[in-house]
């Protein structure tokens, strides 16, 4: 998914030449691939920290060890862009770079993101602060963890059929998609994929085929048009549904891999929120350079962005995150160990 928005990305910011792929639709993939990143998000929180969000201290320790893992990474990436701005005369106010900086961009102003595709790190910020509600909700009684979760269902059909047009584009109606209870319901999706399969084993030969026709049905699902299209009436529904399946049958019926593979895509699993930031800031780099020694070749372009990317995401993750990570964790343990 990180590498298909990505993809997507080089194409419609036209960082390199829109590429038409016949088994691609990039359109489908810039908008679910998002959407089943929150779904995993949801199902990945309720994984982590089921046994660990018990009370008040707890839910504190959460909030810090999450911006610990969104925080640093972000600041980075909004410090580059904001002085690439600044420099070339189009500076940000410090308003809105303080927005992006504490990310209450996504609690009072969604739209207002300074990196490409930063929205959706708002609206994850939203729903990291109705995680304890939402997981405490489960614990109390797993059907009002249920009943909130078709409630947040219920308020992302009301976005698919009322709010949002299918007369217009998806670009003019931008605001009123990415408030982030347009989503909520596929981070709830993730959660209750945990709460109510957890302890359910689900065997049978007919595993590969569902998954493979789900992920067919991701594809062939008819679309055409505006982005738009996807996003409302019954396509929002079918769409949401089989982004919701496909995290539920990886979750539960994860393939085989031989551990060449297997290693490998763990390492790219690990830079996948730098590939999600840094992508349009290197091919912004490797545009200018390229064009400058008068290189124009896309597919160049693009197999250097997509290289670096995942280079430089895997180097920052070592050197920054990862230590970052661990000293909130310190920082955490110590302060739960403190109070008890």
């Amino acid at each position: 998914m990180a590498l298909s928005i990505m993809i997507y990305h080089l194409g419609s910011q036209h960082y390199v030449e829109p590429w038409h792929f016949a088994v691609v639709p990039l359109d489908r993939l810039g908008i679910y691939g998002v959407s089943i990143f929150f779904v995993l998000s949801g199902l990945s929180m309720a994984i982590a920290y089921d046994r660990h969000i018990k009370d008040l201290l707890t839910s504190g320790t959460f909030f810090i060890r999450r911006l610990f893992r969104i925080w640093p990474l972000l600041w980075l990436v909004v410090s580059i862009v904001a002085l690439q701005a600044y420099f070339y005369g189009h500076p940000y106010s410090l308003y809105r770079i303080g927005l992006n900086l504490t990310t209450l961009f996504g609690f009072v102003a969604p739209t207002q993101y300074i990196n490409t595709g930063a929205w959706s790190i708002g609206n994850e910020m939203v729903y990291y602060a109705m995680t304890p509600l939402l997981i405490g909700a489960f614990h109390f009684r797993k059907w009002i963890g249920n009943v909130l979760t078709i409630a947040a269902f219920a308020i992302g059909i009301y976005f698919a059929f009322f709010l949002l047009h299918p007369g217009t584009t998806l670009a003019s109606q931008w605001p009123v998609y990415v408030n982030p209870f347009n989503n909520l319901f596929l981070y709830c999706a993730g959660l209750a994929i945990y709460y109510n399969f957890r302890d359910k084993n689900l065997t049978g030969r007919w595993r590969p085929v569902l998954l493979i026709a789900t992920i067919a049905a991701f594809f062939l699902y008819p679309f055409a048009g505006d982005q738009i299209n996807i996003v409302t009436g019954v396509s929002r529904i079918a769409m949401s549904l089989i982004s919701v399946a496909i995290v539920f049958e990886f979750y539960k019926f994860p393939p085989s891999l031989p551990d060449f593979v297997d290693q490998k895509l763990e390492q790219l699993g690990i830079a996948t929120y730098g590939v999600y930031l840094l992508h349009p800031i290197v091919a912004s780099g490797v545009l200018r350079v390229f064009r400058k020694v008068g290189v124009h070749n896309s597919y160049l372009t693009f197999f250097t962005v997509v290289g670096l990317t995942i280079t430089i995401a895997l180097l920052t993750f070592r050197f920054m995150e990862q230590p970052l990570l661990k000293f909130g964790k310190r920082i955490t343990e110590s302060r739960s160990r403190s109070t008890a």
